[in-house]
Order: C-alpha cells, then sequence, then structure tokens
C-alpha cells in the first residue's frame, strides 16, 4: 500500500536496539514490566525486547495489518505476549502499561477515514486539547497513550521532526510537559528511514522522574547510539524563546545574540503586504503548455503564470525575457482561467471533458466552486513573489513581467511607500537568512519551507538603495557562484547600517547559518 495511507516507515534496528534499552534501563530493578506496541510493524521491537532475558515481559502488541502483526508475533519469545488485530485507536484496556513503545503511523488529517477522525477528535477532546491539534495520527499515538500509562511510565516513540516544528504541535508539545516530568529528545545527522521525505527524531517521556525538564541531544551516527556517547542538555533558553526545538543545538550565547538583534528590527510584515498566490486545485490539468494550448485553441483562455520557484533559480528579477525561455523549455506555463461568463467552445469542452474524466471536479476545493473549472481570487499580477519551498537559499524576486504565481510562492507588495527594491535588497543578508533557517521547518532532502506567518515574521535589516544600486545588485546577484558572494558584498553595508554590527558579529552570525544550513542539508 501507498505510504501515504499506511503511514508506514519501519524502524533500523539499531535505533530500536537503543529504545529498548533506554526504556528498560528506568525499570532495572523491577523484574516484571508490562509493555504495549501500538502500531507493531514488522516487528523490529519485539526482536530487541527478546534480547532482554534477565527482565519478565509482558507484552501487548497491536497492528491493524493482519499479516504483518502474524509476522511479528512468530518474532516474540517470551512467555507473556497477546497479539491483537485491531486500530489503536479504537483499542481499550482497563490495566496501565511501564511502558509504550514503538514508531506510530504517520497519516495526514485528510488520509485518515471519517471514523479514524472522529475517534482521534474524541481522544484529544478527552484531554482537553483543541480540534487544531488533530492534524496527524501520530499526535493521537501520543495523547491515547499517555491515558494508557501506569504512573510510573514510560512513552518511547520514533516521530517525525514536525513535532518540534509546526504550529499545530505546540499544543502537544504542552500536553507532553504537562503530563510528563522528563522529556527527552534526540535529533539525528542522519536521515533514519528509506524515505527522503521523513526527517525523524526520538521522544523519551517520563512520567516521574528526579532530573526533571526537558533535554536535547544531537546523534552524530548510529555509533553514538550504540556506545551511548551523547551529550544530554538542557536549553531553558530555547524552550523559553520562539525558536523551534529543532535548533537546540545551538548555544545559549548564540540565541541570546540572535534575539538582540532581532529584538532592534522590524519584520517582513512592517514594510509588505504578502497572500498565497493561486490555488488551482489541480495543477497538472489548469497549468498547461503551449502545445496543449494550441492543441484545443486555447490561447484567449490563458494568462502567463509560474508554477514553481524550481523555473526562476539564478536571480532576482524575472522578467517576459525569462518567462519565454520557460516557454522554450516547454514547461507549463499557461494557466487556463475561465469565467462563469465564458462560452464553452468544442475544443474547451473537449479539454474539459479530460478533466471530468480524470475526476477534478470531485477534488473539494474544484466542489465548492459554482462551475468546478473556475478558478476565484485571480486577481493583478504580483510586484514580487517569495517561493515558500527552497534548497540552497530563500527566493524573493521582483517580478518585472506579466506572469501571475501559484500557491508555491507568496504574492508580496510593498506597504506605506517603502521601496521594492531596497525591500529585496535588504533581505538577502545573513541575519535574515539566519531566521528563514529558524523561522521555518525542514523536510528530508534538505528542503526549506516557511509558512506565511512564518515569512511575515522574518526579520528585516531595511536600508534604502537607488536604482543604480538595485541594478548593480541584480547584476551581481546573476553572476555569483553561490549566495555566500552576495552575503559577503551585501552583510557589511546592511548589518553595519541599521544594527551597528562589526566584521567579527558578520563572522559569528555567519558561523550560525552554516551550522544551521548543514544540519538542514545533512545526506545531500
Amino acid at each position: 500500500m501507498d505510504k501515504k495511507n499506511t503511514g508506514s516507515y519501519y524502524t533500523p534496528s539499531y535505533l530500536a536496539s537503543f529504545i529498548s534499552r533506554r526504556v528498560l534501563s528506568h525499570f532495572e530493578n523491577i523484574d516484571n514490566i508490562s509493555i504495549l506496541e501500538p502500531s507493531v510493524g514488522d516487528g523490529v521491537f519485539i526482536s530487541e525486547l527478546n534480547e532482554f532475558e534477565n527482565i519478565d515481559i509482558s507484552l501487548t502488541a497491536l497492528d491493524i495489518n493482519k499479516l504483518e502483526l502474524s509476522i511479528a508475533s512468530e518474532k516474540w519469545l517470551g512467555n507473556n505476549g497477546t497479539f491483537i488485530d485491531i486500530d489503536f485507536l479504537e483499542y481499550s484496556n482497563d490495566d496501565k502499561f511501564s511502558a509504550i513503545i514503538g514508531n506510530p503511523p504517520y497519516i495526514k488529517k485528510n488520509r485518515l477515514s471519517d471514523n479514524q477522525i472522529k475517534l482521534s477528535k474524541k481522544i484529544h477532546f478527552n484531554e482537553n486539547l483543541s480540534e487544531a491539534s488533530v492534524k496527524n495520527i501520530w499526535a493521537t499515538f501520543i495523547v491515547k497513550s499517555n491515558t494508557l500509562l501506569n504512573d510510573d511510565g514510560v512513552l518511547a516513540f520514533v516521530l517525525p521532526s514536525e513535532l518540534l516544528q509546526v504550529e499545530f504541535a505546540k499544543e502537544i508539545n504542552e500536553y507532553l510537559n504537562n503530563e510528563f516530568e522528563k522529556i527527552e529528545i534526540f535529533t539525528f545527522n542522519e536521515l533514519l528511514f528509506e524515505c527522503k521525505g521523513q526527517d525523524t527524531i526520538v521522544l523519551f517521556a517520563y512520567k516521574r522522574a528526579d532530573d526533571r525538564g526537558e533535554f536535547f541531544a544531537n546523534i552524530e551516527s548510529k555509533e553514538d547510539l550504540e556506545n551511548n556517547t551523547f551529550n544530554l542538555r538542557r536549553n531553558n533558553l530555547l524552550i523559553d524563546s520562539n525558536i523551534k526545538r529543532t535548533h537546540h543545538f545551538l548555544s545559549n550565547e548564540e540565541l541570546t545574540f540572535l534575539e538582540e538583534l532581532k529584538s532592534k528590527l522590524n519584520i517582513v510584515n512592517d514594510y509588505t503586504d504578502s497572500k498565497p498566490g493561486i490555488v488551482t486545485a489541480a495543477n497538472k490539468f489548469f497549468i498547461i503548455d503551449k502545445e496543449i494550448e494550441e492543441e484545443y485553441n486555447l490561447s484567449k483562455y490563458t494568462k502567463p503564470i509560474i508554477q514553481k520557484g524550481l523555473f526562476v533559480n539564478g536571480s532576482v528579477v524575472f522578467n517576459d525575457v525569462d518567462f519565454r525561455k520557460l516557454e522554450d523549455k516547454k514547461n507549463p506555463t499557461k494557466l487556463l482561467q475561465l469565467n462563469d461568463s465564458d462560452k464553452i467552445s468544442k475544443k474547451l469542452r473537449t479539454y474539459l471533458d479530460i478533466g471530468e474524466a480524470e475526476l477534478i471536479p470531485n477534488r473539494y476545493k474544484c466542489k465548492i466552486r459554482n462551475n468546478w473549472y473556475v478558478i476565484p481570487n485571480i486577481s493583478i499580477k504580483p510586484d514580487a513573489f517569495f517561493f515558500k519551498r527552497s534548497h540552497l537559499y530563500p527566493k524573493l524576486l521582483k517580478n518585472n513581467s506579466s506572469a501571475f504565481v501559484t500557491d508555491s510562492a507568496y504574492k508580496v507588495s510593498t506597504k506605506n511607500n517603502y521601496d521594492l527594491n531596497s525591500f529585496i535588497y535588504s533581505f538577502y543578508n545573513t541575519l535574515t537568512l539566519v531566521y528563514s533557517e529558524l523561522n521555518g521547518r525542514y523536510y528530508g532532502g534538505g528542503v526549506l519551507e516557511l509558512t506565511p506567518n512564518e515569512f511575515k515574521n522574518l526579520p528585516i535589516p531595511y536600508i534604502e538603495i537607488n536604482e543604480s544600486e538595485f541594478e548593480n545588485f541584480t547584476e551581481r546577484f546573476e553572476n555569483k557562484d553561490n549566495i555566500e558572494d552576495i552575503l559577503q558584498q551585501n552583510d557589511f553595508k546592511i548589518l553595519n547600517t541599521t544594527l551597528g554590527m562589526t566584521n567579527l558579529d558578520i563572522k559569528k552570525l555567519s558561523v550560525i547559518r552554516k551550522k544551521l544550513i548543514n544540519k538542514r542539508m545533512r545526506n545531500n
């Protein structure tokens, strides 16, 4: 089955071994313990638990997949093992467990069944959590597991790094801190799964602990886990700040340095209005290339559009010449913009029939339109666009073309008579790019993403430049070898002018940025 639907990303044996050892060490003076694994999968944790012959483990293992449950049950060598074919959301048990361990599925709410959504809401509501916290099934596994632990219980899960990065997870983090006396978070320099899209962490949560609080460790290699050569440390400044916990490897001195600089600056939202680009609900159908446009005689219904940031690499200005180059490369660059009043030609009808055969009218955003093929909110072309996803560095471009942009970008326009050229120039400095790393979230493969609010809250050391300076900046940007060339040329002028930063301060800032980039880009 598709992993997006099953949420199954199986745990490497060395990680299952580490988790099992660490959990069982908490019960080293206890002969009998009960363990629940709520999504047993291929049974890798069972294989590791078999190694602990000196502890009498009563195991309960669940899985929604009968075949995998059967395979896992055959691996268990202990005397007390119960294997149940059930969705964990439906499971109930009067007895509490000493520990709950595993790697819960990662399934977004929109891929859950109606019954799973209903059960998830009930589980969250029973724990006084809001509906906003019901976004992914892994969060519900955390909440429900907590209710099944005894007073001295331990929860140990492999989880997506979303727990440390995304907005809805803040409520889950608060819940964890209220319910457990000690939290341990392990992050990794290597991606743990074969699926590049899943960046993972390990969470240990202890109901009772002598050493209370949140602790963090960054693991350089699997040998650190095997040999216990890692350093768990508190980072109270990080916890008290709005900086995401994924950046726990920054020192208190570095965090203080950054926050002091940020406190002196305005943010993107003070200088600009920004809104998501056009939501088509089906880019492959509504954004076509020139060949399709000609085949179905659609030119009078189309407008130029940029579909993704990948198409606009290497500059800070996008013009009509650049757009024609995209057309020449046969990229999809034509947005099908129809109105309710449009007369449907025979060829247009033929093209719309293709969309209906592909069930595009059944998609939620198409279904709520008056006519499924009429895309709303296509206004005037943007003055500039910021692409929400990036790789080497965030992309902010002035739009000198007639092109629109999809919701892969935010449409940007300046307000209060601020100069757009100056804003774009001021954006490209090390401090703003550092906060792009801090504010955003990253995925496997090194992709950085900023939500609308994360972009709006970036600090901007704004300075005014003239037209000639912007033209010079544009030329330098297009001829750069890498973004560091631009930062070295821009930093002193921007950061010394606005913040009085010295070259030594800027070097310190560059070291922090490199640390953040290396963390995000590992394995690439």
